[in-house]
C-alpha cells in the first residue's frame, strides 16, 4: 500500500514538473515573440520617418522604402512562422547543405554581384537585392554546431577542436572579407565565439582562439585605408568634421537636439540629408531624436530583455545542439545591436551594419525574424524532464 502511495505521489510531482516546464517555457516563447513584434513595429514607424525624404528624392513617393521594409515583414513573418514550428533537430541534417549553399551564394556575390559604394554585398533577384552575408551568420552558427556535438566526446584534442572552426568561421568569414564587410565578419565570429563557449570545448582553447580572433580583427581593422579612416573619425571626429568624422557629428547633432523626450515622431531634422544612411545604419540616431533618451533607452532595453532571454533559452535548451544553436542566434542578434548602437554613440567604431529588426533591409529583417523563430521553437522544447 505504501508503495502504491508512493508511486502515485511520483506520477503526480512529475505530471506537476512537466506542466511546469511547459508553463515557462511557453511564457519565454511568448515574451520573444513579443520582443520582436515590439522591435520590428519601431522600425518601421522610424524607417518611414527616416526615409521619406531620401524616398522623394529618389523614388518620388515618401512611402517608397516603407513599402520595401513591409514587404520584409511581410515574408519574415512567413519565415517566423515556419521556422517556429520546424523542430530545431532537423537543422542538423540540415546543416551541411545549409553551409555549402551559403558559401556558393558568397562566391557569386563576388563574381557577380554589382560594386555598390565599393563594396560587392548584394546580388539582384527580382528586382530585389539579396545580401547573403545576413544567411552566413545563421548557417556558421548551425553548421558549426552540428560538427562541435558530433565532436564533443574529442574536443579535448585540439585537432578536433580547431578543424571545424577553420572550416566553418574562416571558409564564411574569408569570403564575407572580401566583399569587404568586417563589420558582419566580426558579428559572424562573435556568434561563433558563443557556440564554441556554450560546447564542451577546453577553456584552454577558447581562450587561445579569442587572443586569435582579437588579433586578427585588430590586423583587419588597420590594413585597409578606409578601416583606418573610420577609426580616425571614431577617435576624434571633430578633426575633420567635413570628412571621416561628418556622420558621426551629425549623429551627435540628432541624439542632442532629441533631448530627454524628442522632437516628436516624424519631426526629425537629421533626415534632410544631414545624416547619411539615417534610415539603415543610423536610424538610433532618429529614434534618439524624434523619441529622445527616453526612446532611446526603451529600445536598449528591449534588447537587453532579448539577450537574457535568448540566454535563459539556451540555458534550458533540451540537448547540445540546441544550446549551441540558441547561444550563438541570441550572441549575433544582440552584439550585433551594441555595435550598431555604440557606433551611432561614438562609443564603437563604425561598421555600417543594420540594427536587427529595425533599421531598414529586407534581407536582415527576413533572416532574423527567421532566427527568432528558432528561437522559439527551442524554447518551446524547453528542459528535458528528469530521469
Amino acid at each position: 500500500m505504501t508503495a502504491s502511495v508512493t508511486s502515485i505521489a511520483k506520477v503526480r510531482a512529475a505530471a506537476r514538473s512537466r506542466a511546469e516546464r511547459l508553463k515557462t517555457n511557453n511564457r519565454t516563447a511568448t515574451a520573444l515573440l513579443v520582443l520582436g513584434v515590439v522591435l520590428i513595429v519601431i522600425g518601421l514607424g522610424a524607417t518611414q520617418s527616416a526615409s521619406s525624404v531620401v524616398a522623394i528624392d529618389q523614388a518620388e513617393d515618401r512611402f517608397y522604402f516603407f513599402k520595401r521594409q513591409l514587404i520584409g515583414v511581410g515574408i519574415g513573418t512567413i519565415a517566423l512562422l515556419v521556422t517556429s514550428r520546424i523542430p530545431y533537430r532537423v537543422y542538423r541534417r540540415l546543416a551541411l547543405p545549409g553551409f555549402l549553399v551559403t558559401v556558393a551564394l558568397l562566391v557569386a556575390v563576388l563574381v557577380l554581384g554589382p560594386v555598390i559604394g565599393g563594396s560587392q554585398r548584394w546580388l539582384p533577384v527580382a528586382g530585389f537585392s539579396f545580401q547573403p552575408s545576413e544567411l552566413a551568420k545563421v548557417a556558421v552558427v548551425i553548421v558549426l554546431a552540428h560538427l562541435l556535438e558530433k565532436k564533443h566526446r574529442l574536443l579535448t584534442r585540439f585537432g578536433h577542436f580547431v578543424v571545424p572552426v577553420v572550416f566553418t568561421v574562416g571558409v564564411i568569414g574569408g569570403l564575407v572579407i572580401l566583399q569587404p564587410d568586417l563589420g558582419t565578419t566580426i558579428i559572424i565570429g562573435a556568434a561563433a565565439m558563443a557556440v564554441i563557449m556554450a560546447s564542451e570545448s577546453p577553456l584552454r582553447y577558447v581562450l587561445l582562439l579569442t587572443i586569435l580572433v582579437v588579433g586578427a580583427a585588430w590586423l583587419l581593422a588597420f590594413s585597409d585605408q578606409y578601416r583606418v579612416d573610420r577609426i580616425t573619425g571614431f577617435l576624434n571626429p571633430w578633426e575633420n568634421a567635413s570628412g571621416e568624422g561628418y556622420q558621426l557629428i551629425q549623429s551627435y547633432y540628432a541624439l542632442s537636439n532629441g533631448g530627454l523626450f524628442g522632437v516628436g515622431l516624424g519631426a526629425s531634422r537629421a533626415r534632410w540629408f544631414y545624416l547619411p544612411n539615417a534610415h539603415t545604419d543610423f536610424i538610433f540616431a532618429i529614434i534618439g531624436e524624434e523619441a529622445g533618451l527616453i526612446g532611446g533607452l526603451t529600445v536598449i532595453g528591449l534588447y537587453v530583455v532579448l539577450a537574457l532571454a535568448g540566454w535563459a533559452v539556451a540555458a534550458r535548451a533540451p540537448d547540445r545542439f540546441g544550446r549551441m544553436v540558441a547561444a550563438g542566434l541570441t550572441a549575433w542578434l544582440t552584439f550585433q545591436a551594441i555595435v550598431n548602437i555604440g557606433g551611432v554613440l561614438g562609443v564603437m567604431p563604425i561598421t555600417g551594419i543594420a540594427l536587427p529588426f529595425v533599421s531598414f533591409g529586407s534581407t536582415a529583417l527576413i533572416v532574423a525574424m527567421a532566427s527568432l523563430g528558432i528561437l522559439v521553437n527551442i524554447a518551446q522544447a524547453g528542459v528535458p524532464p528528469k530521469t
